[in-house]
């Protein structure tokens, strides 16, 4: 599940930017835990919409934004509903049930956006 950052790097200083990477392959790692019953439901709702729509595309990507509390925790995300209440409640509990490995530099600005890209591989 790749993700993003979706900042102006041009205008982002460097250790916003390194920052905001670290949270994007956070959050990548977090929605590939195969063990978290989260993760399973939210795979099995993305491929049966996936199925539903008849496409075999992945969905657009999703753009998110975080804002994070100096002790790594997130405090808040917002993102366009994915068409679940269920699929919303788990990517909403995988993204902010646990801290991030490091806490945001103190001079970054919030919220940060990355982009998530909701790809998930299918069994054959």
């Amino acid at each position: 599940m790749p993700s993003s950052v979706t900042a102006a790097e041009s205008q982002a200083p460097e250790h916003w930017l390194s920052y905001a990477q670290l949270v994007s392959n956070q959050f990548q790692t977090w929605l590939s835990d195969s063990g978290d019953e989260s993760v399973v439901r939210l795979h099995a709702f993305m491929q049966e919409r996936m199925l539903q729509e008849g496409t075999s595309a992945p969905p657009a990507a999703l753009v998110v934004r975080v804002w994070i509390a100096s002790s790594g925790k997130v405090e808040r995300l917002e993102f366009a509903s994915l068409g679940s209440a269920q699929a919303d409640a788990d990517l909403r509990s995988l993204l902010t049930s646990r801290p991030l490995s490091e806490s945001p530099p103190p001079d970054m600005r919030q919220p940060l956006i990355l982009q998530l890209d909701l790809t998930f591989v299918t069994a054959v």
